[in-house]
């Protein structure tokens, strides 16, 4: 092979690296309206940085190597720095220390501009180098001890890949060692340099795949999350919330059960009196509300309009009822945005035991009708039916459509 097919021969590696950035941006472009997606523009910086030095240095002789060596320096220390920057983004949600980095990188090129313009020594120069990227790429390192463990083999991947490659970028100042740096003998054609282009050609590879079906599976999980979720206040929607009681009521190991109906009192009057804004951020603060007083294994879900059911778990009516009673108390004392301060908001609640996941559908429909005695006892209290095998009235049954709609207003 001539020489000029051995140096194109060369750009192989970096174009890779270049396309594998490209892939990250088409990541994040169709990630676009989610914001923790912005790591991938990171990572696509910090890829097109380090492509560009590669591919640069990979024509140059070693005289073009030193003249140049501030340049591809600084396009180095920025690359590593951008991805350090995208992986502490995706594990913690907060980038790398700016300072830090600005440190660091100023000491590395200082060094990188003494031993080039006053003792050209390559050696030291390359060392020095390395040792820089490699305190850039180890700056993400605490990221990884205040992240949540990896969900599954892909962010095994992603985060292991990153991990040896920051080891790889320790060790590589050692292995310069082991170089001969005759100035006859052109660097980018030396063993080295084919170790170095093969490492980032892998390092890009295992890390862009593991990106890329780590995207993919978020974006599984958002479209499973916006059809699961109610979009206003982000609890579980009437048919996720079947979907999800059906396997938690066949697991005896979580009997006994309750079924809980919440019912806002007098929602319509805050729609009409303060808008529908006001309305919606009541809403919005009962789901936490909701939340704070449940397991994690309780399901809470917005039935619609201003109905929401729960479904407790391991619990006995007395129990439930206490929890219920510490939400209705609870309710009373917080205050609403968009609401006067002096204005209280209510709720009316029905519970009905639950022994097996055959029983859903009729409790369901129990709680809604003991929803409904609670609003005609006064309303912001507690309905119940005292016991698992207690019949109700068909009188509750027969109730006439028109009258509880009104009464639900």
């Amino acid at each position: 092979m001539n020489p000029p097919a051995v140096m194109y021969f060369a750009l192989i590696a970096p174009a890779c690296v270049s396309l594998f950035g490209f892939a990250l941006l088409t990541c994040w472009y169709v990630q676009r309206r989610q914001p923790q997606a912005v790591f991938l523009l990171w990572f696509f910086g910090g890829f097109i940085a380090l492509s560009t030095a590669l591919a640069a240095q990979s024509l140059m002789t070693n005289s073009q190597l030193t003249q140049s060596a501030l340049a591809t320096a600084c396009l180095y220390l920025m690359g590593f720095w951008l991805l350090a920057q995208g992986m502490s983004l995706r594990l913690r949600g907060r980038g790398v220390s700016v300072i830090c980095g600005l440190v660091i990188g100023l000491v590395g090129l200082a060094v990188v501009f003494y031993y080039t313009q006053f003792e050209s020594d390559r050696r030291i120069r390359i060392q020095s180098l390395a040792i820089t990227m490699a305190l850039m790429q180890a700056l993400a390192l605490p990221a990884f001890l205040q992240a949540k463990p990896a969900q599954d083999w892909v962010e095994h991947l992603v985060r292991g890949t990153y991990v040896v490659n920051v080891v790889y970028a320790l060790f590589r100042p050692f292995a310069v060692n082991w170089v001969p740096m005759d100035e006859a003998h052109e660097l980018t054609r030396s063993g080295y340099w084919a170790l170095v282009q093969a490492t980032a050609l892998l390092f890009s590879m295992l890390f862009t795949v593991g990106l890329i079906a780590c995207s993919v599976r978020d974006m599984v999980t958002n479209l499973r999350d916006e059809r699961n979720r109610d979009p206003l206040t982000r609890l579980l929607n009437r048919r996720a919330f079947m979907e999800a009681a059906q396997p938690l009521l066949a697991d005896r190991r979580q009997a006994p059960w309750a079924l809980v109906a919440v019912d806002i009192d007098h929602f319509k009057r805050i729609n009409d009196n303060w808008g529908h804004a006001a309305g919606d951020q009541v809403l919005v603060q009962l789901g936490p509300l909701l939340l704070k007083q449940v397991r994690e294994k309780d399901l809470i879900a917005r039935f619609g309009g201003e109905e929401f059911m729960l479904l407790l778990n391991r619990v006995q009516m007395s129990e439930a009822h206490a929890i219920v009673d510490r939400m209705r108390e609870q309710m009373k004392t917080q205050e609403f945005d968009h609401l006067p301060e002096r204005l209280r908001m209510t709720a009316s609640f029905g519970i009905v035991p639950m022994g097996s996941v055959e029983e859903l559908a009729g409790a369901l429909s129990q709680a809604d009708d003991l929803l409904y005695e609670a609003k005609r006892s006064g309303r912001d209290c507690v309905q119940t039916l005292k016991t698992a095998d207690q019949g109700f009235d068909e009188a509750v049954y027969a109730i006439d459509l028109r009258a509880k709609s009104a009464v639900y207003s």
